[in-house]
């Protein structure tokens, strides 16, 4: 009888060692650090991160413009603008912004005018930058006062678009335009000098 209870002890140590054994094998990495797996990438494996998008770039500036329109049964009227532009570029490079331009003075006509002159222009601002320049469109967002008339023809060119160069991330360039008014005999003309920076 006690031959059978010491085989069966025994029985039982060799099981729960066995059990044991299994146990710290199936929770041991048999590749510590340092050695390689068979078949396994020699160079650490790395989550990929997309990168962050850049920040919009800031542009701001000045316009100065002269325009007048030359009538073709004689006379002149002509009126001087100041304004301001401000705008992002994403990074495609595609411009958004905004900007006005304001009456400087008063309007100058060689002949009586009853009609009340525009003297605020809202203006949108969009476009492009391109490698050593700017696309700059210019379109009419709104005017002051909404009843008024733009004898002086700075309304007459928008939308305008152009091409304006870049040195050292700014502009400082002149633009001028003419063209033949809607009788076909008179003249519009539009000269703008933008000064453009980034901050």
């Amino acid at each position: 009888m006690r031959r059978g209870i010491k085989v069966a002890a025994w029985a039982a140590v060799f099981l729960a060692c066995a059990g044991v054994g299994a146990y710290i094998a199936a929770h041991t990495d048999p590749f510590p650090p340092g050695v390689d797996r068979q078949g396994a990438s020699p160079f650490p494996t790395a989550t990929p991160t997309s990168p962050p998008s850049p920040e919009p770039v800031k542009w701001v500036g000045t316009l100065r413009s002269v325009t007048y329109h030359e009538l073709y049964v004689g006379g002149r009227c002509t009126t001087r603008w100041r304004g301001n532009l401000r705008f992002t570029v994403d990074a495609a490079g595609r411009i958004t912004g905004a900007g006005a331009a304001r009456l400087d003075g008063k309007l100058e006509c060689d002949f009586p005018i009853a009609q009340t002159q525009v003297r605020r222009f809202g203006l949108e601002v969009s476009g492009r930058v391109l490698e050593r320049g700017v696309t700059l469109r210019l379109a009419q967002a709104s005017i002051d006062p909404t009843n008024g008339r733009d004898f002086g023809a700075f309304g007459v060119f928008l939308p305008v678009r152009m091409l304006l160069a870049t040195r050292d991330d700014a502009v400082d360039e002149r633009i001028d335009r003419r063209r033949v008014d809607e009788q076909g005999r008179g003249t519009y003309s539009w000269s703008t000098t933008f000064e453009l920076r980034i901050v």
